[in-house]
């Protein structure tokens, strides 16, 4: 999946900014990307919480929405026949 490699090269961006500021380095501009660059790493991680979240709660609604359209289904093709 791509969100780990993602969510790999974000922290890379943010520990290299955080140096980057410690040393003395464009204080501002680091600063400013390190924020950023951890705006983006909660983000990500929030939207995977909720992503995940949503993909449980449709396989749990699908098993039993599909369990009972076979049942259904079966019952209608026999309602069907008319021999």
């Amino acid at each position: 999946m791509l969100i780990p490699f993602i969510r790999g090269v974000i922290m890379c961006l943010f520990l290299t900014t955080i140096i980057a500021f410690v040393s003395g380095f464009a204080r501002v501009h680091m600063a400013v990307l390190g924020s950023l660059a951890g705006g983006l790493l909660l983000s990500i991680s929030f939207f995977m919480s909720q992503y995940e979240k949503v993909l449980a709660t449709s396989k749990m609604e699908g098993r039993t929405t599909g369990s009972s359209t076979a049942a259904s289904s079966s019952n209608s093709g026999e309602r069907a026949k008319t021999d």
